[in-house]
């Protein structure tokens, strides 16, 4: 799943900024190249003639010639925030994110509950 997001900057370029699902990923392992699965989001901000200028999530900042939010040195202003936010969602909303989602919560539990126990037997062996 791809999403991209465009625009015209203040000074005339246009800007992109790309949402992208990942399932699979192909890894160098010592001399072969290995297709693994997996499930990461990438989101690139890229600006006609300087290329990829930021990556990652948009970040809020305090309000300035109408930017809110910025990706790396992108500026974004409210409504394409919003259309990246919405890109963003879509993503989320898929059955593979759902999943990531879930097994992280499950594994944070159960280290919880790990740790627990480990504190409750050190207290008990008097460590």
């Amino acid at each position: 799943m791809k999403r991209e997001i465009t625009w015209t900057t203040g000074t005339g370029k246009e800007a992109r900024v790309t949402a992208s699902l990942k399932l699979e990923k192909t890894i160098w392992a010592d001399g072969d190249n290995v297709t693994v699965s997996c499930c990461e989001m990438d989101i690139t901000a890229e600006v006609e003639g300087l290329g990829c200028v930021g990556c990652g999530r948009p970040v809020k900042i305090d309000l300035r010639q109408g930017c809110i939010a910025k990706i790396g040195k992108l500026g974004i202003n409210a409504e394409n925030l919003t259309r990246i936010n919405n890109a963003i969602a879509e993503i989320e909303a898929t059955p593979e994110w759902a999943a990531k989602v879930a097994r992280i919560a499950k594994t944070d539990k159960e280290g919880r509950e790990y740790d627990k126990h480990r504190a409750m037997m050190r207290k008990v062996m008097g460590y």
